[in-house]
């Protein structure tokens, strides 16, 4: 069986990474973690899962197929939303767009395994 909190793990042990959450699509976290404590997580969540919403509602009106992922800069950070599957999205808080691609790949390898874990695959 699949640990999520262990899953998750992986994603803080990248540098910059502050956060890590996995939520469900209804706006509610299924399981996070956090470097720093400094943002709720269960309000990144609920957050997010709207932001997702109307990016779909974009791609779709203007045909560019579904969201495959959003990136989303701040003066002072990085958030970067992962779908999985039509029931959960993968959430992570960077310090910065410099590991990026790190956090794309390590979601990709996850994807799987997290579905399992929840019971989704």
């Amino acid at each position: 069986m699949v640990d999520l909190k262990q899953t998750l793990s992986r994603f803080l042990a990248i540098p910059g990474v502050r956060q890590a959450i996995l939520v469900g699509r209804d706006g509610l976290m299924i399981e996070g973690l956090t470097r720093d404590g400094k943002e709720d997580m269960e309000a990144v969540s609920a957050i997010t899962t709207t932001g997702l919403s109307t990016a779909e509602a974009l791609g779709q009106e203007i045909a560019r197929g579904s969201v495959v992922g959003v990136l989303m800069e701040y003066e002072h950070g990085l958030v970067s939303v992962d779908p999985l599957g039509d029931f959960a999205l993968m959430i992570t808080l960077s310090d910065n767009a410099s590991n990026i691609g790190r956090v794309r790949h390590l979601v990709k390898t996850s994807r799987s395994e997290i579905l399992e874990a929840l019971d989704i695959a």
